[in-house]
């Protein structure tokens, strides 16, 4: 609960910062962004924004496993992760949230470790992975009701699992 609340008022004071005006030079070169730097460097490139919620569009490069496990119709979490610190911190919540007797069988829970196989790159395109670790919960429906990447509270994961399974 800490947590929550610490997280709640960190939020507060960055919106509190951001509307009092606080950092708001921009520079002469930000509004051209398709050109390259006085370096010579090119734009960083900007990864898709996916907005939450949306139905998860199935294609063909689809991996079946996951068009199986939406068949289902049972709510899905899956976590993209690795080897990194950050990773193993979540993948510890989520092993938390897939013991809770409440969602044993009723939640399909997808571990998908980047690199182990062109099925989780394939689906890691499809949910614009780009930072690991990445999670995201799906309700019954196939709609994406949660999105986060890096480090997600266990307690945040765990209402969003709570969500797509009780609605």
């Amino acid at each position: 609960m800490k947590k929550v609340a610490l997280l709640f008022v960190a939020v507060v004071l960055a919106f509190l910062l951001t509307s009092c005006g606080g950092s708001s030079q921009v520079s002469s070169d930000s509004t051209d962004t398709a050109s390259a730097d006085s370096s010579g460097a090119p734009p960083p490139v900007e990864e898709p924004v996916l907005s939450v919620p949306r139905i998860f569009e199935v294609k063909p490069n689809t991996p079946q496993f996951f068009k199986d496990a939406l068949k289902t119709r049972a709510p899905i979490m899956v976590l993209f992760y690795s080897d990194d610190t950050i990773s193993r911190d979540v993948l510890t919540e989520v092993n938390k949230i897939y013991a809770d007797e409440t969602y044993g069988g009723v939640v399909t829970f997808l571990l998908m470790k980047m690199g182990d196989s062109d099925r989780v790159t394939e689906l890691a395109k499809e949910f614009a992975v780009g930072y690991i670790p990445h999670a995201a919960v799906l309700n019954r429906d196939g709609e994406v009701i949660f999105e986060r990447k890096g480090y997600v509270d266990g307690e945040l994961l765990e209402q969003a699992v709570y969500d797509a399974s009780n609605k």
